[in-house]
């Protein structure tokens, strides 16, 4: 009797955990819905333009689960953002960390964003919208930056003024009529002024344009 008041007690114990684990999925789930199907509507209408119902109206959910999720467009563009950028980085990390140049490795991870946002149209978009690279390219790139500057690559001695030059010149770059033309191309050139507005030496530019890029590939979409 006892043993069977014990089962009796813990069987609905493991029913709730089952039910809290597929809601929390579904949570999950829902939220990275709304994050994609926003992409597309920043992409065309650009960061401040769009409202909540536009939102709601792609992804198909109703206001209250909207509001489950983000309290403002604001908190949705910071989550798409974030939720590219992620998926960016992580493709090109791996393919530069190992490099101990800081330089070669800023040119390097710059030249495969570049890349990567123009293989990948609805990005490019996204990315020229919303005129950022991310918060997390931004601290990856700073820290090369840094280690850079601190070498005596650059003439440039003030780091606000070089993010503002490397990540400036990349985002307009990227809103221009020929971004997409030419794209290895393209990249060098741009990353080469980035590195030429810094104060690169020409010698020190060309050795870090040389090192090769592994292919990438386009992201897919998840919806």
């Amino acid at each position: 009797m006892l043993r069977m008041t014990h089962e009796l007690k813990i069987k609905p114990k493991l029913k709730t955990h089952h039910r809290t684990a597929i809601g929390q999925a579904q949570k999950v789930k829902t939220r990275e819905l709304i994050i994609q199907c926003a992409i597309p509507v920043f992409a065309q209408h650009g960061p401040d333009s769009p409202v909540i119902d536009d939102f709601v109206k792609a992804a198909g959910v109703s206001r209250g689960t909207f509001y489950n999720y983000f309290n403002t467009t604001r908190e949705l563009l910071d989550a798409t953002m974030a939720t590219l950028s992620d998926e960016v980085i992580a493709s090109i990390i791996p393919a530069v960390e190992d490099e101990p140049n800081p330089l070669i490795r800023f040119a390097s991870a710059a030249r495969m964003y570049y890349r990567k946002a123009t293989i990948d149209p609805l990005f490019g978009q996204f990315l020229g919208s919303v005129s950022t690279v991310g918060a997390l390219a931004v601290e990856h790139a700073r820290i090369d930056l840094q280690e850079a500057m601190n070498e005596g690559c650059f003439r440039i001695k003030d780091m606000e003024l070089a993010e503002a030059i490397a990540f400036g010149v990349m985002v307009f770059s990227l809103r221009a009529t020929h971004a997409k033309e030419d794209t290895d191309v393209r990249a060098l050139e741009v990353v080469r002024a980035i590195l030429s507005a810094l104060g690169v030496a020409p010698l020190l530019i060309e050795e870090a344009l040389n090192a090769p890029l592994p292919p990438l590939i386009p992201r897919e979409n998840p919806i």
